[in-house]
């Protein structure tokens, strides 16, 4: 199970232009490709969409996610809510009336 959701995480991950790590543990963790305060927009984002992920503290892993390696179910609402908060996490970290990709 966690062999088959380590490997649906990083399928998600690479949909969305992000890169997994390797893991040998039940997380997989998410480079999101920015900085650490990019990464806790995301992180915020997905708690609001009631989606827990945790973060690493200390610079420059704080530029990652951590997510648990889950059953299907809780696999689909991950993959569901991530666009949304990548697109509200890049929009708050643009300034106003900047081009936005």
């Amino acid at each position: 199970r966690v062999a088959h959701a380590g490997a649906t995480l990083g399928g998600i991950a690479d949909e969305h232009g992000l890169a997994a790590l390797p893991s040998a543990t039940n997380f997989v963790t998410i480079d999101c490709g920015r900085d650490g305060a990019f990464a806790r927009l995301i992180l915020a984002e997905l708690l609001e969409r009631d989606i827990f992920v945790r973060m690493p503290g200390a610079a420059p892993l704080d530029r990652c996610i951590r997510v648990s390696c889950s059953d299907d179910t809780d696999l689909a609402v991950f993959r569901a809510a991530l666009p949304a908060a990548l697109e509200a996490a890049h929009s708050k970290m643009s300034p106003p009336g900047a081009c936005k990709v």
